[in-house]
């Protein structure tokens, strides 16, 4: 009996915190705040971040930057700051307070944030500065004398000793790495030198003549040395004639070149610059022109009494994309052997990419010719590319591969490059010496293409996932493990996550320190991220140096960490689900103790918010179908529910997604619907190239009836809505069923035929790549079957339609055709049925206008309470609004 009573009290106490809650309205919308540029310091010590307004209307205070050390729990508030930077390995901060808007005459003010005591210095100085990351010293340059700024003074201060260095009539300083020493220009008046100074010790003067023109120089990517330009007299300052290498920390420098006594091949001359070497120092590649005669044409005085549009059958790129002096360069790569003399052309003026190795010694590089193929960009999605394979020694070029759908990549070490064949769906490596390709992923046993690719193009490779250090080494991905290649030969291919993500049904991923990391550290281990696919929780794994995986956190979330610390200790990351909002938390990356930093949407507390959970059921195709179902608070599984059926392509991948409240620009705001009693169903739907509409039939149609035979669905009360993609489903799918009691189809083609051949204005692209390649998945040309296209035009079936329409189409749609929303409300208007169009003038594929997202929002919550909750109809749905009223009267209220 005791039991019992408890178990009442329980559900009673929760009905009662429901009945508390307020179900969210447009007005709580300006509550919702982020958490914006957060940062952690070089050590991983400190935090900096702010809040701002989900919209920016509401941040009316003056902002306050938190800076906060989360293992001692101190937290400082800095009011007014902005562009807030740790520096000196963390033990700095330099930000800058903004000067109040109604003082006109203040200004900014920068200050000098030491964080062990938390004092401050105040930069008085006119002039900004420069700092490091792993030093205490700041740069910063001002000129010697105002009324000739020709000549600067050069500072390098301590900001911890307050000892200083000062250096007159210095340019183009650079700091080298560990702080100890400077390259930088000396400027004499007359001539200039390149010195290098030790910031303990005495200057070494790298290059100096007096009758000679120093230009510029650069350093080489481990500061061991550089290169540097010199032109013989002024006339050549403009593409300097002579080219230097220079050692450091010796100072000594050495000719290289002297560019007008090379025998460049025929038509072409050099652009001089302070080029990098390559190949240990051996090679030069540079940019050449071509100097072949070009006729002079005189410029013609523009003809401003009309203006025509030609379009040309067989012009490369069609004419909207064509733009003034929107005319390929005459650029081209030459290769110069600094051993033999020998200099070659590497690309032609239409290869437009050089493929090299990241690496110094490499003797082939890879080229792409766009040209064969810029003119099927109307109609397809990424422009194929002929890949050259060019031996820079000789100049000697290769076709490697005709029409190619992707490019291939270098190993680090030049030895081997790899390239995915996405017709044959195969990795190969290749050997640059001989050409010859071999197949390196049917080994692995398992595809390592995207398995559900329903694209009517070749399905991507999952990708590289990393290097060996050594570049002899790949790893790849397939679906859900790593995969690990000697590129030698010499070893047996292996999982390196040892096959656990395919037992467990998870995706594994390197995760990053930046997107252009490649080199794994298998020797310390590295970080991965996990995605369960069947339940979507998501996590932290560390691969250990034992090669053992180690699981750090997962849970029923999503993940992503921010950044980590520059000492590899520490990270910030963010982490969410439905009803947890992305706030900021702080980690050592064994992930062993996080603390949440932020609390930012507090107010979510007192709104009704609802929950989501994974719903599967067999599609009308006999297939396994998920989606992604939201329920209101105290949901009562003896009741039937309104229900909103609102989709796009898939949705499973998002069920820990939060959602912020807020305005509609085209879709609906699932949570808000939900706070106010909906039931939200967002089905996944996976397409057959040829039968989209069909494909989402069987998913929408067979997902909704299974809420009706589940209880959950009340049959008469279901509403449908989409935009753009989703949009045309809506409108598809209204002429194939009378299941839906509304519907919002928005800015959505309505005719197949007119929309693959209309533009996006956005690019000035025709429309049928869509249809061909990519999202409306159709998979042939207009001619090759019209009776395709025909099927799957809703306008044409328009008479089969019952269901009051809401129709979303602006007549500044750059995506969509406005035609394509306006042609099937008339065929609506035409047949007598009812329906509604909504055309927010000057607006585009979605709202930019905060007053007509607020508008848009009202009118579709006042559309689907009418018909899924039986509110009587706004005045503007029973009466409209004439042209007379616009503006005047928007006929918010409800008829009585």
């Amino acid at each position: 009996m005791m039991k019992f009573v408890i178990i009442f009290l329980l559900i009673l106490s929760g009905n009662i915190g429901w009945s508390q809650k307020k179900a969210l309205d447009t007005a709580s919308y300006k509550l919702w705040r982020r958490v914006d540029a957060p940062n952690i310091s070089e050590d991983g010590k400190w935090v900096t971040y702010h809040f701002v307004h989900i919209d920016s209307k509401y941040d009316t205070l003056p902002r306050v930057t938190y800076l906060y050390n989360p293992e001692k729990n101190i937290k400082e508030e800095l009011k007014n700051v902005v562009r807030p930077s740790f520096f000196a390995n963390g033990k700095w901060l330099r930000y800058t307070v903004t000067a109040p808007e109604a003082d006109t005459c203040a200004c900014d003010s920068t200050f000098l944030l030491r964080l062990r005591d938390m004092k401050k210095i105040y930069w008085d100085k006119e002039y900004d500065f420069n700092e490091y990351n792993t030093s205490e010293l700041i740069t910063y340059s001002y000129p010697i004398d105002k009324k000739s700024p020709r000549y600067r003074r050069f500072v390098i201060k301590n900001i911890g000793s307050c000892d200083s260095i000062v250096m007159d009539s210095v340019e183009n300083c650079t700091l080298l790495k560990g702080h100890k020493a400077i390259v930088y220009i000396k400027n004499h008046g007359e001539y200039k030198s390149l010195c290098y100074s030790p910031l303990k010790g005495k200057p070494v003067v790298i290059f100096s003549d007096k009758e000679l023109l120093l230009k510029d120089y650069s350093l080489a990517h481990n500061q061991l040395g550089g290169t540097f330009t010199v032109a013989t007299d002024s006339s050549k300052m403009n593409n300097p004639d002579l080219f230097y290498s220079f050692s450091l920390p010796q100072g000594k420098c050495r000719l290289l070149v002297d560019w007008d006594d090379v025998q460049f091949p025929e038509n072409y001359v050099w652009r001089s610059r302070a080029y990098r070497l390559s190949n240990d120092g051996k090679r030069v590649i540079l940019d050449g022109d071509t100097i072949l005669p070009v006729p002079e044409k005189k410029r013609k005085k523009k003809d401003t009494r009309f203006e025509l549009e030609l379009w040309t059958w067989n012009d490369e790129i069609s004419s909207l994309q064509q733009r003034e002096g929107n005319y390929r360069s005459s650029n081209v790569k030459l290769a110069y052997n600094l051993d033999t003399k020998v200099c070659c052309r590497v690309t032609t003026q239409n290869m437009e990419k050089l493929i090299v190795p990241d690496g110094n010694k490499y003797d082939y590089a890879f080229a792409l010719d766009k040209t064969p193929y810029r003119r099927f960009s109307d109609w397809k999605n990424d422009i194929n590319a002929d890949i050259y394979l060019i031996n820079l020694n000789t100049g000697k070029t290769i076709l490697f591969e005709r029409n190619s759908y992707t490019e291939p990549e270098w190993s680090p070490n030049g030895k081997y490059a790899l390239w995915y064949n996405a017709l044959e769906k195969v990795w190969y490596k290749i050997d640059p010496k001989t050409c010859q390709r071999v197949n390196i992923s049917k080994e692995i046993g398992y595809p390592v293409y995207n398995e559900l690719h329903d694209l009517p193009k070749p399905a991507e490779a999952y990708g590289i996932a990393g290097w060996s250090k050594d570049g002899d080494r790949v790893v790849l991905y397939d679906r859900y493990d790593m995969w690990v290649i000697d590129l030698t030969g010499k070893k047996t291919i292996y999982s390196l996550t040892d096959g656990y993500g395919r037992t467990t049904n998870r995706q594994f991923r390197w995760l990053k320190d930046d997107y252009g990391d490649k080199i794994i550290d298998f020797e310390n281990g590295f970080l991965m991220t996990s995605v369960n696919l069947e339940n979507r929780d998501e996590g932290i794994y560390r691969f250990q140096a034992n090669g053992k995986l180690k699981k750090l956190m997962e849970g029923p979330y999503s993940v992503t960490v921010n950044q980590k610390s520059v000492d590899q200790k520490y990270c910030i990351f963010t982490r969410q689900s439905y009803t947890e909002f992305r706030d900021l938390w702080w980690s050592d990356l064994a992930f062993t103790r996080p603390v949440k930093i932020t609390n930012t949407n507090p107010q979510q507390k007192n709104y009704l918010w609802g929950s989501v959970k994974l719903v599967e059921w067999t599609n009308l195709e006999g297939k396994r179908n998920r989606g992604l179902l939201y329920l209101p608070d105290g949901y009562d599984s003896s009741k039937r529910y309104p229900v909103i059926v609102n989709f796009y392509e898939t949705h499973t991948e998002t069920l820990h997604d939060y959602i912020v409240p807020f305005w509609c620009s085209g879709m609906l705001n699932v949570v808000s619907y939900v706070s106010n009693g909906y039931v939200v169903f967002m089905p996944d739907i996976h397409f057959t190239v040829g039968a989209p509409g069909e494909s989402s039939y069987s998913a929408v149609v067979s997902g909704t009836q299974m809420l009706i035979d589940r209880g959950i669905a009340d049959k008469e009360r279901i509403g449908i809505q989409g935009h753009s993609w989703s949009g045309y489903q809506v409108a598809y799918l209204v002429t194939r069923t009378n299941m839906f009691a509304c519907a919002s189809p928005g800015a959505a083609v309505s005719n197949m035929v007119s929309a693959y051949t209309g533009i996006r204005t956005g690019s000035g692209m025709p429309r049928m790549f869509m249809y061909e390649e990519t999202q409306s998945r159709l998979g042939k040309s207009l001619w090759e079957d019209k009776e395709m296209y025909l099927r799957h035009s809703p306008i044409l079936n328009a008479d089969k339609i019952e269901t009051p329409l809401l129709i979303f189409h602006c007549d500044r749609d750059e995506a969509v055709p406005y035609a394509e929303g306006l042609n099937l409300f008339l065929a609506m208007r035409r047949l007598q049925k009812p329906a509604w169009l909504l055309n927010y003038k000057g607006e585009r594929h979605f709202l930019y206008n905060r007053a007509a997202e607020i508008d848009w929002t009202l009118r579709l919550q006042q559309f689907f309470d009418h018909y899924l909750k039986g509110t009587p109809e706004p005045r503007w749905m029973r009466e409209g609004i004439h042209a007379n009223e616009r503006g005047i009267d928007q006929k918010y209220d409800l008829v009585k």
